[in-house]
């Protein structure tokens, strides 16, 4: 090789040098040549975090190779992605698959940290020989539990099924006692310890309540709550009650009637109960006799911690008292709630300082306390409501009226998609009535039924909601019809064919929900 020839290698890759080191440099940088522009741009990024955690990713139609995506947190980082609008599509086979139109901006990473794929076929789908059920409640008991309400000729009566050995077991028969219809909304409620349950029952077309104590094979020391409410004496206890039996003769027309009962919350033998005249009262059930008087004139009540939380007419402020200490009672709320006159409201308590209250008119008011910022409001959020429910770390609250569901930020979310204290996220509405409406484990997604069809929706609505079908029936599902177990992460359906309803499960998805 010639000098001549030497120094021209060395030139040309001193040049080759000079030209490639500033690519690289802005390459590592961040930094790509936008083919549109004949420019360099800096670039963004994306992440996805999903359930089930492997899955294909996709940029504009194009899969990213797993090999060349980072790994953290249990989520997938796509580097370099040109500013502007790209397609992002989440697959796995066997399971619904997940795309948005997205944005994305230099040197930001657009992240989705809440992507679920349902299963598509129904090979976990489980059908249970129960015969016909009315009703159905999850229980706290056995996580493979479920208490469900038949009827049988002129009985009534209370099942208990075991959807793993798939076996039932019927632990309470009447004659005297009917279901209370759903429209009630009446829940099966159990004591902490779960060694009692409190039971909604109609007698003579009125709301009664029976407790009892649950073993595998039938209830025990059963207990007619609207006759030991009614109880004078001092001296009480289980031993001397009256056992509910079919032959048992009550006047229905003598006893209290009651709006609603409850468990006092972490409690095994106290209840509070309000009753139609507006009277809340605290009963320990083996003294009845010394039951307390906590108000008059009450509209509602519900609990937190323990605590008890009440409305009081005919302004509906809102009081907390500590258990049955009436020297805690204090006030809560300040603005006065318009609502007809002798009716009952619906009280929803997150903590003092997060709650909702739904009027006979369907009103729905919501009181927000932030007291770090010293900002507290009580807003009228709707006229048509039909339900709400809290997210469990009290940040958000859905809501939804006949057809539309909303979610109301309660606290400011810096976690992308970021939210502002007080927005109103839109998130569905259909021409037929949604029912069924309720969080899923992680409170970013949730199911609801419209038809005959289960589906899910994610709240995060930038560029769109993404809406998808998760299982369908061959009837129309009604309210209660459709219940989420988070524990075992499975979905109850109760179906109807020949004019009866059963029920049946599908695994909606694997244990191990984003890694909790």
């Amino acid at each position: 090789m010639t000098k001549i020839q030497r120094r021209l290698y060395m030139l040309f890759f001193v040049a080759l040098f000079l030209v490639t080191a500033p690519v690289l440099v802005l390459f590592a940088q961040g930094y790509r040549f936008d083919r549109i522009g004949k420019i360099f741009v800096y670039s963004g990024s994306v992440t996805v975090k999903s359930w089930p955690r492997e899955i294909d990713l996709f940029i504009d139609g194009k899969k990213k190779d797993k090999k060349n995506l980072n790994v953290i947190n249990n989520s997938y980082t796509v580097n370099g992605v040109r500013p502007g609008k790209h397609t992002i599509r989440c697959e796995k086979e066997g399971y619904t698959s997940w795309s948005k139109e997205i944005e994305v901006h230099s040197g930001i990473s657009t992240e989705f940290w809440n992507v679920v794929l349902f299963p598509l076929d129904n090979r976990d789908l489980v059908k249970y020989e129960t015969g016909q059920i009315d009703q159905y409640f999850i229980s706290p008991r056995d996580k493979n539990e479920i208490v469900f309400f038949t009827k049988n000729d002129d009985d009534t009566l209370v099942s208990l099924l075991n959807i793993k050995e798939k076996t039932v077991e019927k632990i309470y028969s009447t004659k005297k006692f009917q279901f209370l219809g759903s429209t009630f909304e009446e829940n099966v409620e159990w004591s902490s310890d779960n060694k009692r349950i409190l039971i909604p029952f109609s007698l003579d077309g009125k709301k009664n309540y029976v407790i009892a104590r649950v073993k595998k094979e039938d209830l025990q020391d059963v207990i007619n709550f609207n006759d030991l409410f009614d109880k004078e004496i001092n001296e009480f206890s289980i031993d001397k009650t009256e056992t509910l039996t079919n032959n048992a003769n009550v006047e229905a027309e003598d006893s209290t009637e009651f709006e609603k009962v409850r468990w006092m919350f972490n409690k095994n033998d106290e209840l509070v109960a309000l009753t139609k005249d507006y009277e809340l009262f605290y009963i320990d059930i083996n003294k009845p006799g010394e039951k307390l008087l906590i108000d008059t004139q009450v509209s509602g009540f519900d609990f937190a911690e323990n605590r008890i939380y009440y409305t009081q007419m005919s302004n509906n402020i809102v009081w907390e008292i500590k258990e049955d200490n009436l020297d805690s009672k204090r006030q809560i709320t300040n603005q006065p709630i318009d609502a007809p006159e002798n009716t009952f409201v619906k009280l929803t308590v997150y903590d003092q300082y997060r709650l909702a209250i739904e009027t006979s008119k369907s009103e729905l008011f919501v009181y927000n306390d932030e007291k770090e910022k010293k900002e507290t409001s009580m807003e009228k959020i709707s006229k048509k409501i039909k339900g709400v429910q809290f997210s469990n770390d009290g940040k958000k609250m859905l809501y939804w009226t006949t057809n539309e569901i909303w979610c109301l930020i309660l606290r400011e979310w810096k976690v992308q998609p970021i939210r502002q204290k007080g927005n109103r996220i839109f998130v569905t509405r259909f021409s037929a009535p949604v029912q069924n409406v309720q969080w899923m484990d992680d409170y970013e997604n949730l199911l609801f039924t419209v038809g005959n069809s289960v589906k899910s929706a994610n709240i995060d609505t930038r560029w769109g909601t993404h809406i998808i079908d998760v299982y369908s029936v061959e009837n129309n599902l009604s309210n209660r019809d459709i219940l989420y177990d988070k524990q075992n992460q499975l979905l109850f359906a109760r179906t109807k064919k020949d004019q009866t309803h059963k029920l049946q499960t599908i695994q909606l998805i694997d244990k191990g929900f984003f890694g909790f």
